[in-house]
């Protein structure tokens, strides 16, 4: 089996912010390496047309996945914080894997919580309705994380994905999708 390019840079993100994980919880909150396990809902629609006219279609799949990053503050005391963020998952629908890489730029507030905004860029192995091929496109979105203890946070995140388009010579399809998910992260 080969991977594409685009698979094997984003394992090698995914494994160097796993290679970069201490054992020790970081001092000041949302600052370091983290990893985590997520849940939540994946939205995929397509549109298209062809020679019988316009259709749309959209498939629903619950998502579990797993993410791993590192933040840091824009400066001493900042509370403003930059990142990078890699996700790798499954739609349970159609087992289509789901993976991208954002970078991630979020404002604390207090010393317990965190909003923030991500762009990146993602992949999805599959399409709906069991057909096959893979998509890729632009990834934005944000979500706030709550500490729940020095070591570990509870997130809530959306994505929207532009996974582009597909021609054929009887048909145009274009895809779009809107993740949800909750996430349990672990601070090191």
């Amino acid at each position: 089996m080969q991977f594409s390019w685009k698979k094997r840079a984003s394992v090698a993100c995914m494994a160097l912010a796993l290679g970069t994980l201490p054992t020790v919880a970081s001092a000041e909150s949302f600052n370091g390496p983290y990893a985590g396990l997520e849940a939540g809902i994946g939205i995929v629609k397509v549109e298209g047309s062809t020679i019988a006219g316009p259709f749309k279609d959209t498939d629903t799949s619950a998502i579990a996945g797993v993410v791993a990053g590192y933040r840091m503050p824009l400066g001493e005391n900042s509370p403003i914080m930059l990142g990078v963020e890699g996700n790798l998952g499954v739609y349970a629908d159609g087992g289509d894997a789901r993976y991208g890489v954002s970078g991630i730029g979020g404002v604390r507030i207090g010393d317990k919580a965190l909003a923030y905004l991500r762009a990146g860029y993602g992949w999805l192995e599959g399409q709906p309705n069991g057909s096959t091929g893979k998509l890729d496109g632009l990834v934005l979105g944000g979500g706030a994380e709550v500490q729940l203890s020095d070591a570990i946070s509870a997130r809530a995140d959306y994505k929207y994905l532009d996974l582009g388009g597909v021609n054929f010579p009887d048909n145009t399809l274009s895809f779009e999708g809107h993740e949800i998910a909750a996430s349990l992260i672990f601070n090191f």
